[in-house]
């Protein structure tokens, strides 16, 4: 089997989905990542990106999909809506996230906000609520070996991180975080010496505003410094961020430090 984790980026978006001409470069999609080793998948939040995944998972014929949703205000969620898998009565899928996930998804996911709620959908759902200080394993047996790990962030009704452990390799995801009070120093040793840090890029410097529950590159890059990351992936941009304001952040950002990457819907990045 091949070993290589591989990080795949099919939403790089906060807020709502932007489809238009000035934001195609980038993308226009809402967060999603997917963290795929061998036959093994993952998948980071349910925003717009994941119908993309959704499709891609039918042409390869793959059954379970586990989704790790970090909170769910609608930009991280959107997707579920018209996620693909749902309506394959062989699909398996498992999602995981804060306590309260189950009743909040049951309520959005149907009637009257949709006309199918999740218990009508073919597929079997499982909701799976996670505690932030108790490490989980994927549901029944799910990718052998991977251990994860959820730090309760500070954000607006808030918001889980997390950290992916596979066979001494590990990954951090951390949108939406605001740095303050302790944040900071608890982000640092949440995310100590992972081989990447996905983090929340919202305000580029000089557009953040505190209480919003977002960050900018700069303080992710001095989390991902203080935590000895290996790279830094810079995502969740704005509404205003058309791909020329993000083209000049990631130059700037990168003749900072080489560890920064800018995520662009459909990147792959081998750890």
């Amino acid at each position: 089997m091949d070993d290589t984790w591989k990080l795949k980026v099919w939403g790089v978006r906060g807020s709502a989905p932007v489809p238009e001409p000035d934001y195609a470069g980038y993308g226009g999609n809402t967060s999603c990542f997917s963290v795929e080793r061998g036959d093994e998948l993952v998948v980071l939040d349910a925003g717009s990106g994941l119908v993309a995944l959704g499709d891609e998972l039918v042409r390869r014929r793959m059954r379970r999909v586990d989704i790790l949703i970090s909170h769910l205000h609608l930009d991280h969620v959107m997707g579920l809506f018209i996620f693909p898998l749902l309506h394959d009565a062989t699909a398996q899928i498992h999602l995981y996230g804060r306590p309260g996930l189950g009743q909040a998804l049951n309520g959005l996911v149907g009637p009257p906000f949709w006309p199918v709620g999740l218990a009508q959908c073919r597929a079997a759902v499982q909701v799976h609520e996670v505690r932030a200080d108790r490490p989980f394993t994927l549901a029944d047996g799910g990718a052998p070996g991977l251990t994860i790990a959820a730090l309760e962030g500070n954000h607006p009704d808030g918001c889980y991180y997390y950290r992916l452990d596979w066979d001494g390799r590990s990954l951090v995801y951390a949108l939406d975080c605001e740095l303050e009070e302790d944040m900071a120093a608890r982000m640092a040793r949440f995310a100590k010496g992972a081989d990447v840090l996905v983090w929340d890029s919202g305000f580029f410097p000089g557009e953040l505003v505190r209480g919003w529950g977002h960050s900018t590159w700069e303080e992710g890059l001095a989390v991902g410094r203080a935590a000895q990351a290996g790279q830094m992936l810079m995502t969740h941009y704005g509404r205003k961020h058309s791909d020329l304001s993000v083209r000049e952040q990631e130059r700037l950002a990168c003749r900072t430090d080489s560890r920064i990457q800018f995520a662009r819907e459909g990147m792959v990045i081998g750890l």
